[in-house]
C-alpha cells in the first residue's frame, strides 16, 4: 500500500493503461483486510483437517485422511491465488481519471473520468475503523459508470481529502484550459507514432495506438463541450447582471 507522489512512478502494469498526457497522482493497493476471509477459511480448514485426522487416527481410514489433507492443500492454493490477485490490483488516481485494475489471467480495468464525478462519499464500518480501511462511493450525473464503488481502501481519511481536492479544485476555467492544451499538444505526437507503427509495428501495437488516440480525441471533445458550456453560463450571467445594472454602469462579476 502506498500513495505515489508526483515524481514517483506507478507500477509498470499501470503505466500501460495511462494516456500520454495523464499524470499519475495516487496509486494504492487495497487494504490487506480484503484477505481476512481467505485467511479465516485457511485457518479454519487447517483446524478442521487436524481434528478429523486425529479422530480417524485409530481407524482404518488412511485414504480418507489423505483426501482431507489434499482438500486443505487445495484451499491453501486458493488462498495463494487470492494473495497474488491482491498484489496486482491497484486503485489509481490520475489528473484525469480514476482507475481500478486487477486480475492475473484476465486483466480488468474499470475507470471513471474525474469530470463525470458529481459527488464523492466514503463509508467506514466498525471493522474498517478498527483496521484502517473504508469504501469510496462516486456519484456521476445520473449515468451508470464502470467504477462507482471501491471497497477496502487504506488510510481513507487522507485519500478522501486528496481525491476530493482533485475532483473539485478551484479555478475550473484554468484547469479546463490546461487540459485542453495538453490534449491538443499530444495528438500530433500520437499520430506520428501511429504512422510509424503502421510501417514497422505489430498489429497489436497499431491497435493500442489507435485505441489511445481515439480515447484522447473523445476526451478532447468532451472537454471542449464542457468549456463551451462554462463560457455559455458565464455569458448568460454577464447578460443578467448587465440587465440589472444602471445605464452606463459596467456589470460586476
Amino acid at each position: 500500500m502506498r500513495l505515489v507522489t508526483p515524481g514517483d512512478s506507478a507500477p509498470a502494469s499501470i503505466n500501460r493503461f495511462l494516456l500520454p498526457q495523464e499524470k499519475q497522482v495516487i496509486v494504492v493497493r487495497k487494504h490487506p483486510a480484503v484477505l481476512l476471509t481467505p485467511v479465516l477459511f485457511v485457518l479454519g480448514g487447517l483446524i478442521l483437517a487436524g481434528v478429523l485426522s486425529n479422530t480417524m487416527a485409530g481407524s482404518d481410514a488412511g485414504n480418507v485422511v489423505s483426501w482431507i489433507w489434499w482438500a486443505w492443500l487445495l484451499l491453501l492454493a486458493w488462498f495463494v491465488w487470492q494473495v497474488a490477485e491482491w498484489s496486482v490490483a491497484y486503485f489509481v488516481i490520475t489528473n484525469q481519471r480514476m482507475l481500478l485494475t486487477g486480475g492475473l489471467l484476465t486483466r480488468d480495468v474499470a475507470m471513471m473520468p474525474l469530470s463525470k464525478v458529481t459527488d464523492m462519499s466514503y463509508e467506514r464500518s466498525p471493522v474498517g475503523r478498527l483496521l484502517g480501511f473504508g469504501k469510496f462511493i462516486a456519484e456521476s450525473a445520473g449515468q451508470d459508470q464502470a467504477l462507482r464503488t471501491v471497497d477496502h481502501l487504506p488510510y481513507p481519511d487522507q485519500l478522501y481529502a486528496e481525491v476530493c481536492q482533485m475532483i473539485f479544485p478551484g479555478g475550473k476555467p484554468k484547469a479546463l484550459e490546461e487540459r485542453l492544451r495538453d490534449m491538443i499538444d499530444s495528438i500530433p505526437k500520437m499520430r506520428t507514432e501511429l504512422a510509424a507503427d503502421v510501417t514497422t509495428g505489430t498489429v497489436h501495437d497499431i491497435a493500442n495506438r489507435k485505441l489511445k488516440l481515439e480515447g484522447v480525441q473523445a476526451q478532447l471533445e468532451q472537454l471542449v463541450a464542457e468549456s463551451g458550456e462554462w463560457h455559455r453560463q458565464a455569458g448568460e450571467l454577464h447578460r443578467q447582471l448587465a440587465e440589472k445594472s444602471a445605464p452606463g454602469e459596467a456589470p460586476e462579476l
